[in-house]
């Protein structure tokens, strides 16, 4: 009753004033985006320049707060839990919205349960990446040095895409390779500098500078549909891979239960946000592969229907860490 009542206040007062947003209940004070990563990654990243938008459009101040660690549970589990106001919001990435519920058998929030999805921000491929002196050039020959080497591959740590796409190409392949988790990307890609591993998966804006710079040899795509950041650089399924279509999609959620007029407000925002041209060029030029549909009912599908492919992947491969 009461969360309804203040639903009913804060659309009422959007009714009263529609064209002026300081008058239209919410938001009436600063919001707070939680990224469950550490400062400087392709989310926090993201999520900053959302809150910027956002903040200039609703004329209220939008917060970046991190919560890094367990793989981005400690911030899923704080946002689950946050008071149902719309003030308190996750700007969070597939770990933690759709890879986790697999991986973590004593998970204390369930995405699809405990979020409203808002909003799809896009979503980045990962790049395959050896080293300049690995005697390979393409996919397939990458595939036949590994069933004869003990091949290993290095992710930014257990349970992220960079991790699962490796499980993924294993199995797509039928090679075997041995992980090697690292604590961060920065790490892993210095490892495959150092021939220390024989390829790495690193989103595509990530490792981007180390193929300009010729420092790392790119031999895929793990999107179905090229990287515009990589125009030349052909998919994994256009080099035989069919299964493989792993993203890294990034997305703004709510504890579910927000007020409806709250939860409508961040939608239209987020659709601004994205419609804008600075914000479309800025994420365009970091290799991000914009939605078709940026809705929250989309979000919500693509969530329901990933938990259950990822779900099914870890199954496979008995990648459970806990």
């Amino acid at each position: 009753m009461k969360m309804r009542l203040m639903a009913l206040l804060c659309c009422a007062a959007g009714f009263v004033a529609p064209a002026a947003h300081a008058d239209t209940g919410y938001p009436a004070r600063a919001v707070t985006f939680v990224v469950p990563y550490p400062p400087g990654g392709p989310a926090d990243l993201l999520a900053r320049a959302v809150a910027q938008k956002m903040g200039e459009l609703a004329g209220q101040t939008v917060i970046v707060e991190n919560r890094a660690g367990a793989s981005g549970n400690i911030a899923g589990d704080y946002v689950a839990r946050a008071p149902k106001d719309g003030y308190t919001l996750m700007f969070g990435s597939s770990p933690v919205l759709v890879i986790n519920p697999g991986l973590y058998r004593n998970l204390k929030f369930d995405p699809l349960k405990d979020f409203e999805p808002i909003a799809d921000f896009g979503s980045l491929p990962n790049a395959v990446l050896v080293n300049q002196s690995l005697p390979v050039s393409s996919v397939q020959e990458l595939t036949a040095y590994s069933g004869e080497h003990n091949a290993t591959y290095a992710s930014a740590g257990s349970g992220g895409t960079t991790h699962l796409a490796g499980l993924l190409f294993a199995k797509s392949s039928g090679v075997s390779l041995t992980h090697i988790p690292y604590k961060g990307s920065a790490p892993a890609l210095q490892a495959l500098l150092g021939n220390q591993v024989t390829m790495t998966f690193t989103d595509v804006y990530t490792a981007f500078p180390y193929i300009q710079a010729h420092k790392l040899k790119v031999l895929g795509v793990t999107s179905a549909a090229r990287s515009d950041l990589l125009p030349e650089v052909k998919t994994l399924q256009e080099q035989g891979m069919k299964d493989m279509d792993v993203n890294v999609f990034f997305a703004l959620v709510a504890p579910k239960g927000i007020p409806e007029c709250a939860r409508a407000r961040l939608e239209a925002l987020s659709r601004e946000v994205l419609e804008d041209k600075g914000i479309r060029s800025q994420f365009e030029a970091r290799g991000l592969l914009l939605p078709e549909d940026p809705s929250g009912a989309a979000l919500g599908r693509k969530m329901a229907a990933e938990t259950m492919s990822w779900k099914k992947l870890i199954q496979e491969t008995g990648a459970a860490i806990d």
